[in-house]
């Protein structure tokens, strides 16, 4: 028997009805040891005389699973099982219905390899050309999986820290690492743009695919699997968004994480679905489950929790319930390594304040109007087809875009005491359920006309020869219409209209004057060729990362951070986030202070509001802060807060700015660049007032405010108004401290509906601070490195400061601490003249990285003892509203066979007798538990009119 989770098959199971025999019969898993017979992987029973063709493991040469080795067992997976699927009888129908899926996932992963530049027609292929990507948020993902590779897989970890962006922060504690991963090992073979290339395009390409095994896998009846395929094609070359996720364009926006993260989801969801109705692959189930949460987060909680929940719920019985919440737990556990401790350490992120969308119309019908209209219409019926034939997977799909739907509005408000959701990013999941739902509707609808023209029961199911016929006009009616939107339709062209105007035209059919040519193919070349492809730029760009790089190597100048001017024209290079790779082509010497990561560090907000002060035209990313634009006297004393040694300027405006400020010294030029060397903003320096330590805030209400917000309140305070502090504000530190409290400057505060509002409070200590002066320290020996720093003082119980951002993971070698100090940076108390400190891991991580290894063991443990047997196909209870148990949308009775091959039940042959053999005949000494089950279905062949 094959495997199910082969979605290569041309059905589920050519013997299914057997299987679905003994989940009806309730075979014990003891009887399913002792008894005579072998099952298949899943451990489902078949009788050893059935005449099964070889592909059935009952063969008699072959032994039981648990006496097998494992080579033998993955050369039976890899092998036996391939031949067996092809030499099974070829019958007319499986002819064409093999070849309708052959032709149906070629001509959709053709589409998606062809838009992505994954070709292999001359001049076509861009993907293979050994370029380094650029463009958006992609042209700064260059950066991680380099890092991953060379400085922390190996030390035997999966995240860490970094010195490269933003004063450090923790690479890949808050983002996702197995993409990253996916990267370094495609590196190994080919050279690395390459290989970041070819990966971030596989969660597009595979989505078709991916569609299809999940119709397979959840056994929706053919040819429903088939259109899934072309509904993950619209999906993926839907162009109404571009930043929320999943899609070409999000993905060439640099989000092909969440891509490859929905592309597993599918698969997960399948697998799952299959297992709540069969019980079997609880450890597929939990393992792409959990992939698929750590490829991306924001997938994790919009669409497969939700999902799984769902689909759970649906099929929930006894024996489902067990299944369900085994998969659950050991989901959660081999996720929580990653999910653990971002959860934890959350506070310590930043909130980029991301108002929430609320033009609900645009978000839920973002087409236009007339394919919404058909789009919903159809998706609409083919939930309510579901319903109405009790089909238990389609109506989860019905479930989940309700609950979808919900769930961009409930998002408005984030994720309660979590925050970070920007409810848009919901929308995705919704839209390929709706795409889904779409094809169940359309061929539901195209089977019942062709059932009334016929002259048969509206819920007959059509042969596979008009089955297939129907399927193909919604595929070549999608085919045509991404064809018309990216204007690569056979006889298309543009025309010119009366006023003189040119649009694109196929046939009788023109766009208007405001469609135009569809972007996401254009995306990805301009990002495939790279920055390389940027011509003059190109040799621009070269020229001011090989001047820091001097700089870097100049003993009188060295290593260090910079801060470079953001603005608009930095796009020339392919990408305005061009120089967040300083770290990556100087191998670390030369940081870039704005990275790609934004969330991740909590000292996001500074370095943006340094990057205002010093830039002529500021993105000013992170909401309600209050930015002082192109002033460098103010630019300069964040600067040196933040231990930046470069500032780099290019506008005349910034230039000007520079010029005028006593601390910034001119070192360098590169065209149109002017770099300055800030004096005073060494890393490790000695304080002159002792810090004091600020408690908590009560916010408006009766609870403690936000600890993000109350900390984002205190930093910001010290760090543009520090004349307002006698002491820098701490988070915490020794006893003999001053503790003080702080309160809102009222007459400041600028709330929602102020013209220029709302902005982060403003907070002043309470009552005045009592400074304590320190005496003067000297530092010497100060040594960074990527996961530590080292520094030697010349007397101890003296407060240093550290500029390198705070995080708990830090510890201290010879010094108390360190506390969070003014703007996310580190303060220690020196117990020894030699200090430390390192990064390390901490109890959270410990225990997260225990449980994951639990969850592993469980993965053995569920392995060991077998698949999960349910009293029925369905529910208990629960019975398809049909006269025949094929009628449904859904296939739980396998593929089409052939009525004459020995040992087979055909599926469209019913008898009305009621079977009064045992389905497992049982040797000697053994125990085995049948239940008869009494079949009174009506037999008809397909083309035979209904019975009166």
């Amino acid at each position: 028997m094959t495997d199910r989770l082969d979605p290569t098959t041309d059905a589920p199971d050519e013997a299914s009805t057997v299987d679905d025999d003994a989940h009806a019969s309730a075979v014990t898993t003891e009887a399913r040891r002792d008894a005579d017979v072998t099952g298949d992987a899943g451990g489902r029973a078949e009788p050893a005389d059935s005449g099964v063709e070889p592909d059935s493991e009952a063969a008699p040469t072959m032994s039981s699973g648990s006496e097998r080795s494992l080579p033998a067992r993955i050369g039976d997976r890899i092998i036996r099982r391939p031949l067996a699927w092809w030499r099974r009888p070829w019958t007319n129908d499986r002819i064409v219905r093999v070849s309708f899926t052959t032709v149906a996932l070629l001509i959709t992963t053709y589409v998606m390899t062809n838009v992505v530049h994954l070709s292999l027609l001359p001049g076509r292929d861009l993907v293979f050309d050994d370029t380094t990507p650029t463009g958006g948020d992609f042209g700064a993902h260059v950066w991680g999986p380099a890092y991953l590779r060379d400085h922390l897989l190996g030390g035997f970890r999966l995240n860490g820290w970094t010195m490269d962006w933003y004063a450090g922060f923790p690479a890949y504690r808050f983002y996702m690492v197995l993409p990253a991963i996916a990267v370094v090992l495609v590196d190994l073979v080919l050279p690395y743009g390459v290989a970041l290339k070819l990966v971030s395009v596989l969660g597009v390409v595979t989505l078709p695919f991916s569609c299809w095994a999940f119709g397979r896998l959840a056994s929706f009846k053919y040819p429903i699997p088939e259109l899934f395929a072309f509904a993950g094609l619209s999906f993926a070359l839907d162009e109404s968004f571009s930043i929320y996720g999943g899609n070409l364009k999000s993905t060439m926006a640099g989000e092909f994480s969440f891509s490859i993260s929905l592309s597993i989801a599918m698969l997960a969801l399948g697998v799952l679905a299959n297992g709540l109705r069969t019980g079997r692959y609880r450890v597929w189930a939990s393992v792409l489950i959990a992939a698929a949460c750590v490829s991306h987060g924001v997938v994790l909680i919009a669409f497969v929790v939700p999902s799984a929940i769902v689909f759970s719920l649906i099929w929930i019985d006894r024996t489902r319930w067990r299944y369900a919440w085994t998969v659950g737990l050991t989901s959660v556990l081999l996720m929580a390594w990653w999910v653990l401790p971002f959860v934890w350490d959350h506070d310590y992120q930043t909130d980029m304040k991301y108002g929430a969308l609320t033009n609900w119309w645009e978000m839920y019908f973002p087409l236009t109007i007339p394919l919404d209209i058909i789009i919903t219409t159809l998706a609409i019926i083919g939930f309510g087809f579901s319903i109405l034939r009790r089909d238990l997977n389609g109506s989860a799909l019905g479930v989940i875009g309700l609950v979808l739907v919900a769930g961009v509005y409930l998002g408005k408000d984030s994720i309660p005491g979590l925050g970070l959701l920007w409810n848009p990013r919901v929308l995705p999941g919704l839209y390929l359920v709706r795409y889904l739902l779409m094809m169940i509707g359309v061929y539901s609808l195209l089977a019942l006309i062709w059932n009334a023209i016929r002259d048969r029961r509206a819920n007959d199911e059509p042969s596979a020869y008009a089955a297939t016929g129907l399927a193909a006009i919604p595929a070549v009616g999608v085919l045509v219409v991404l064809g018309f939107v990216f204007q690569e339709l056979p006889g298309g062209g543009n025309t010119t209209l009366d006023d003189g105007s040119s649009v694109y035209a196929w046939g009788p059919f023109e766009a208007t004057t405001t469609n135009k040519d569809a972007e996401g193919d254009g995306w990805s070349s301009y990002n495939f060729r790279g920055y390389e492809g940027r011509g003059q730029y190109y040799t621009e760009y070269r020229q001011v990362v090989t001047t820091m790089e001097g700089l870097g190597a100049d003993p009188a100048h060295g290593c260090g951070r910079a801060l470079w001017e953001n603005s608009p024209d930095n796009g020339q290079y392919g990408t305005t986030m061009a120089l967040m790779l300083l770290p990556f082509w100087t191998d670390g010497c030369i940081g870039s202070m704005e990275g790609l990561f934004f969330e991740a560090s909590g000292t996001t907000p500074y370095h943006f509001l340094t990057t205002a002060a010093m830039s002529k035209q500021s993105s000013n990313p992170v909401r309600e802060l209050r930015y002082a634009d192109n002033d460098a006297s103010v630019g300069v004393r964040h600067l040196q807060d933040l231990g930046v040694r470069y500032a780099m300027v290019r506008s005349e405006e910034a230039k000007n700015e520079a010029a005028q400020q006593p601390e910034l010294t001119l070192v360098a030029e590169s065209a149109p660049w002017e770099i300055y060397e800030v004096a005073g903003s060494d890393i490790v320096v000695g304080l002159d007032t002792q810090p004091v330590v600020v408690d908590e805030r009560l916010g408006d209400g009766d609870g403690a405010i936000d600890e993000r917000e109350r900390l984002l309140e205190i930093g910001a305070s010290w760090f543009q108004h520090p004349e307002e502090w006698a002491a820098m504000p701490a988070e915490g530190g020794p006893d003999e401290w001053q503790r003080i409290a702080v309160t809102p400057d009222l007459e400041r505060r600028l709330e929602e509906g102020d013209p220029n509002g709302p902005r982060v409070d403003i907070v002043v200590p309470a009552e005045p601070i009592e400074p304590v002066p320190l005496p003067e320290v000297e530092i010497s020996n100060f040594v960074l490195n990527d996961q530590s720093l080292t520094f030697d003082v010349d007397q101890v119980d003296v407060p240093v400061l550290v500029r390198v951002s705070y995080f708990p993971n830090w510890k201290a070698s010879g010094a108390e601490g360190p506390w969070r100090i003014g703007p996310n940076m580190m303060v220690v108390v020196p117990t020894d003249t030699s200090v430390e400190l390192s990064y390390g891991r901490t109890p959270i991580d410990y225990l997260s990285i225990l449980l994951t290894l639990f969850g592993i063991a469980l993965c053995f443990w569920w392995r060991r003892e077998g698949d999960i047997v349910h009293a029925g196909p369905g529910p208990a209870g629960f019975a398809a509203r049909s006269d025949r148990p094929d009628a449904s949308v859904t296939d739980d009775s396998g593929s089409e066979v052939d009525v004459d091959t020995p040992g087979h039940r055909p599926r469209d042959v019913w008898t009305t007798e009621p079977r009064t053999e045992p389905l497992v005949e049982a040797p000697t000494g053994s125990r085995i538990e049948v239940e008869l089950v009494h079949d009174d279905e009506r037999a008809r062949p397909d083309d035979e009119p209904p019975v009166a």
